[in-house]
């Protein structure tokens, strides 16, 4: 389980770092992207403005954690995926 979550906030580091490279230094302003990219843009904008009071840094932490939580259980559901494909697989064999 510990392995989940660092494997979690690999993923989350990941997001914000690829995430603040589209949005600041390309310029992306298609809706869809700009949809995916929002948590990641929003968390980034603060720490640029250096706009550091207790409502943004509260607004980053929950944005840090929300990202987490949605990749833990993004990969709890992969990894099941790939358990059952492998076992029905091994069945056929």
């Amino acid at each position: 389980m510990k392995q989940q979550y660092i494997e979690s906030v690999f993923l989350t580091v990941i997001y914000i770092i690829g995430s603040g490279i589209t949005v600041f230094y390309f310029n992306a302003s298609e809706t869809l992207l700009e949809l995916i990219t929002y948590p990641a843009k929003v968390f980034l904008e603060t720490m640029i403005c250096q706009d550091f009071s207790l409502k943004t840094i509260n607004l980053m932490l929950f944005i840090v954690y929300f990202l987490w939580a949605f990749n833990c259980v993004y990969l709890n559901i992969i990894k099941l995926t790939l358990k059952q494909l492998n076992s029905k697989a091994i069945k056929k064999l």
